[in-house]
């Protein structure tokens, strides 16, 4: 026999004790926007599917998307609110961001908000966020977007308080396209997402409406979109590929807004730091519906790294599902992590820029809201249904409504540290070769980290001159 050996036994341990379930939690308002019939894509031809949206209430006390198949009727009471066909931009603002910019522009404690835009290729995600292409040209033009009415607010608003703060109003404008970030207004230059910022963006300061009118013209120039069977691209007479009377047809990529300002108490000199972003996430869609024909991931991402001029639009389009798929797993954990007392944490699933953006956001930082647009188009009922139980999730997610106040810092000192940190960043870079050694592989990040500061010391000066002793208000 085998000698008996001594097992020493150890107490069990406890589990650990279960965070407590929050209660003082809301949901984000989901709003639903319905696209008129026969719009691009969404024409009442081709074959109808098993799903179908029947009807909608835009009663504010009875809000609700009703869809119908062979075994009857589905009532999706998600929506604080429905959009008919005929709902204007203004209706739009007033409702969806006007409880946003209260908050944002409150007079003593501003606080961040952002709002992203969902729904099906082509059915008018850009047109609400941005506004058509024909309203890009006008100031104030009446078919605008959420966007450019949100800085039009910012503006007129932080005016009016011109004797008792200094403001400094920046936007920016950055595109996910194949997992990574790029900037619109700086020649498609990486931005790196890091907590939630969107380091190395290039920030235009605004001073006036047609400031705006510039930042839409570089968007309308330089973002990905692609002409497909759902959302085709409109030329000019004139043959030209994207003007205001051209429409660039499905966007390819996902899009984010940003706001941010800047604001100096004259009396104290602390400054706040608060930011409204709005993002119009690329259209989901199934490789069927379009004609796309299909490519796996794998496939999509080799292509583009091969050559990125050879991508179609299925190749973008797998990458697209693939990120909305995984945000809405984002979406769902992120409500887990609120309700149980938890810190929201880095995405489970492939991280990739945009998700990794979008969990950040969701970690309650920000107020939030979303706009889910639906087709009528028979053929686009699966798409419809999807987008309604996506928006489901949405408004399932529960996230602080009391938010912590923006943290306020001397302008003076604030001013310093950016100087030092724009110094820092500078030679940080000098010291790293683009390539052939072992520290090149930081040479990208550290190049979007000096672009950042760099930035970043360029505001906060002029915003110092502006409350500098003997500066007129």
């Amino acid at each position: 026999m085998p000698p008996r050996t001594l097992v020493k036994k150890t107490a069990a341990k406890k589990p650990a004790p279960a965070a407590a379930v929050r209660d003082d939690l809301v949901a984000p308002p989901v709003f639903a926007r319905i696209l008129p019939k026969n719009v691009g894509g969404h024409r009442d031809d081709g074959k109808a599917v098993a799903k179908r949206l029947k009807s909608w209430s835009e009663e504010k006390d009875d809000a609700r998307v009703t869809l119908s198949d062979g075994h009857g009727e589905t009532h999706y009471t998600f929506p604080t609110r429905v959009f008919g066909p005929d709902a204007s931009q203004e209706e739009l603002f007033n409702e969806v961001a006007g409880p946003l910019l209260e908050r944002f522009l409150h007079p003593s404690d501003p606080q961040s908000a952002f709002l992203f835009a969902y729904g099906q290729t082509g059915t008018g995600k850009t047109h609400t966020i941005m506004g058509p292409e024909e309203s890009w040209d006008e100031v104030r033009h009446s078919k605008w977007g959420l966007f450019p009415r949100i800085v039009d607010a910012v503006l007129t608003t932080m005016r009016g308080r011109d004797a008792s703060h200094a403001f400094s109003c920046t936007l920016s404008a950055v595109e996910f396209y194949f997992c990574q970030g790029f900037d619109l207004l700086d020649d498609h230059a990486q931005v790196d997402v890091r907590d939630g910022d969107l380091l190395g963006r290039k920030q235009v300061e605004v001073k006036s409406l047609a400031d705006v009118l510039k930042v839409l013209a570089a968007v309308r120039e330089h973002r990905t979109t692609a002409s497909t069977k759902m959302n085709p691209a409109l030329k000019a007479a004139g043959g030209k590929e994207k003007d205001n009377k051209t429409h660039g047809g499905s966007s390819r990529s996902h899009c984010v807004l940003h706001c941010v300002l800047r604001i100096v108490d004259r009396s104290t000199r602390d400054v706040k730091c608060v930011s409204f972003g709005t993002m119009d996430l690329a259209g989901a869609e199934r490789p069927k519906s379009n004609d796309n024909g299909f490519a796996s991931v794998m496939d999509a991402v080799l292509t583009y790294w091969r050559d990125p001029s050879q991508v179609k639009p299925c190749a973008q389009a797998a990458i697209i599902n693939m990120e909305l798929a995984a945000l809405r797993s984002s979406v769902v954990q992120a409500a887990e992590a609120h309700r149980r007392g938890r810190r929201v944490g880095a995405p489970t699933q492939l991280g990739t820029a945009a998700v990794n953006y979008m969990t950040d956001v969701f970690d309650g930082r920000c107020h939030v809201a979303n706009i889910v647009t639906l087709s009528q188009a028979p053929k686009c009922g699966w798409e419809t249904w999807f987008a309604c139980t996506y928006a489901e999730d949405v408004a399932k997610l529960r996230m602080p409504d009391d938010l912590p106040s923006a943290k306020g810092k001397n302008i003076g000192k604030w001013h310093m540290q950016c100087a030092a940190m724009n110094e820092s960043a500078k030679a940080a870079l000098e010291r790293t070769p683009p390539k052939g050694h072992p520290s090149s592989k930081f040479y990208m990040r550290r190049k979007v980290e000096a672009r950042h500061w760099a930035q970043e010391a360029k505001i906060v000066a002029a915003l110092a001159a502006k409350v500098a002793p003997g500066a007129e208000a």
